[in-house]
């Protein structure tokens, strides 16, 4: 009798990366000298790979915990403003290759602080009392630190937030049935405004 046995295929190796702490996808902004750090996650380590980000390739430099190689590229020559490209490739000890590539992501440091589109809410309509939070999304023209007040609609402010608005004013009470109004605010400026509905069942 004759045993063969055939060896198991090889999986092709993983890459994850964040930019600045945050899982970027295409269309998003990136500050001129972002910090991107890069997962290779492969069971036939070990990793080595490149990273080009503003037509400059760099070798990584790989740190292993497990299956995992981690690696962080700073990049220290300001991008340009306009669209960029950041393009990894890793590849592991049986010489299979992965790609990961983000574009376009915008640098626009010397362009206004803008907010691109609408801000949205979802969900919306939402009910304090079976969703937690309402989540506020908006998209910025360059990184910034911005405050999203919400008001009713006689102009009093109910709260301010970050990303999430859980239906309370600042004083703890659940706001009544109704529209409200966001102004997502930076540096004292009016970016941009959204609405919400809050419907209670």
């Amino acid at each position: 009798m004759l045993l063969v046995l055939a060896a198991a295929a090889t999986a092709q190796p993983t890459i994850s990366a964040e930019v600045n702490g945050l899982r970027l996808i295409p269309g998003d902004p990136i500050s001129p000298t972002p910090t991107i750090s890069i997962t290779v996650t492969t069971a036939s380590g070990p990793a080595g790979g490149t990273i080009e980000v503003g037509g400059l390739s760099t070798t990584l430099t790989f740190t292993q915990d497990g299956n995992n190689y981690y690696a962080t590229h700073n990049v220290t020559t300001p991008l340009a403003d306009g669209s960029q490209t950041i393009t990894i490739e890793a590849s592991d000890a049986t010489t299979l290759e992965a790609l990961l590539e983000i574009t376009p992501l915008y640098v626009q440091n010397n362009q206004e602080l803008i907010v691109q589109g609408t801000p949205l809410f979802y969900p919306n309509p939402f009910d304090p009392g079976n969703t937690a939070t309402t989540a506020i999304g908006y998209t910025l023209s360059k990184p910034a630190n911005v405050t999203v007040a919400i008001f009713d609609l006689t102009g009093a402010m109910i709260a301010k937030q970050a990303y999430t608005w859980d239906g309370r004013s600042g004083g703890g009470a659940v706001a009544g049935n109704g529209l409200y109004v966001c102004l997502i605010i930076a540096d004292g400026k009016v970016l941009g405004t959204g609405k919400v509905t809050v419907l209670k069942r």
